[in-house]
């Protein structure tokens, strides 16, 4: 059994996506030749494919949480979330991702639900395509067929700092504008896609019928971005963005000098700004931590911006 007072640290993944850029190395100053990182995996635990590292025990993500069930307290027989910093500045494709069910029947591996916030707070607003207009399945079809884009995708508008939560089965992707962005969700890694600017890279196949079998149709109601609940404490601004028991919790904190945080489940932390340290252990731009649940209060010190994610059954 690990230590349930002990902080952990994970090492963190890099990625190169065609729609990449350089922006993720100079932002978190990443000593590495990797080219076009699109993303940086700070919580991921996918066995055999993207596997995050313990430091303190040496075990892949997936593995640490499977032996140490007690440092968790959930029922997911699997690991149950994933956390990173993205950066789109190209075409990114078309695409959705399942929910658990079709994705274990066809796949044998969970579905995905998800969400996302520019790390960046502004007026700025965009207008990003999410969601679907189809009236039926051969509709749909035929609308993908003919690159109907128009009247198939439905659009909303995103303000900076807004979060944007992404349900299975919800039709997103398209041009990024190079914002670097936080993301969080459930641990799933399907993705099907039905449209890729004709790259024709087999790496990235289209998967046309898996789409039109789990695109939501009609479509969730009331998609759209929403404001985070603000907590303001003395030294310590909490946002609060998403918390549905099954899916993901996910909150953003920014500190300026001593202060103290509580939750009672599991946490990771993501430093996307600023170092400092929890509980007297440093935290710096790019680095991530594990705290067990039922840790106790923590004592940050520092000037600290973190992405933070949980999970709650």
């Amino acid at each position: 059994m690990k230590n349930s007072k002990q902080i952990y640290h994970v090492e963190p993944i890099y990625k190169s996506f065609i729609w990449g850029d350089e922006k993720l190395k100079k932002f978190f100053n990443l000593k590495t030749s990797q080219e076009k990182i699109g993303t940086v995996y700070h919580v991921i635990g996918v066995p055999g494919h993207l596997d995050n590292v313990v430091k303190e025990t040496g075990e892949h993500l997936s593995a640490f949480y499977k032996n140490n069930a007690e440092l968790f307290g959930v029922k997911k027989d699997y690991f149950p979330v994933r956390m990173t910093t993205t950066v789109n500045s190209n075409f990114q494709s078309y695409q959705l991702h399942p929910d658990d069910k079709y994705a274990f029947e066809h796949e044998n591996e969970p579905g995905k639900v998800s969400g996302a916030v520019a790390l960046t707070e502004s007026d700025n607003v965009k207008e990003m395509l999410f969601g679907n207009k189809a009236t039926s399945r051969q509709n749909f079809r035929e609308m993908i067929d003919r690159r109907d884009w128009d009247n198939l995708f439905d659009k909303i508008k995103v303000k900076e700092g807004d979060f944007v939560h992404t349900p299975a089965g919800v039709i997103h992707g398209g041009y990024g504008d190079g914002k670097i962005t936080s993301t969080f969700g459930t641990d799933g890694d399907i993705t099907y896609r039905f449209y890729d600017k004709d790259r024709n890279d087999p790496s990235r196949p289209l998967n046309i019928d898996a789409v039109v079998d789990c695109a939501n149709i009609p479509e969730i109601s009331n998609l759209g971005a929403t404001k985070p609940r603000i907590e303001q404490k003395e030294n310590i601004k909490i946002y609060h963005y998403y918390d549905v028991a099954g899916e993901y919790t996910a909150k953003r904190i920014k500190t300026i000098d001593n202060c103290t945080y509580h939750y009672p489940g599991f946490i990771f932390f993501a430093c996307v700004g600023g170092s400092g340290s929890i509980n007297n252990i440093d935290i710096n731009l790019g680095e991530t931590i594990f705290v067990p649940r039922e840790f106790g209060k923590l004592y940050f010190k520092g000037k600290l911006d973190l992405i933070m994610i949980s999970y709650k059954d």
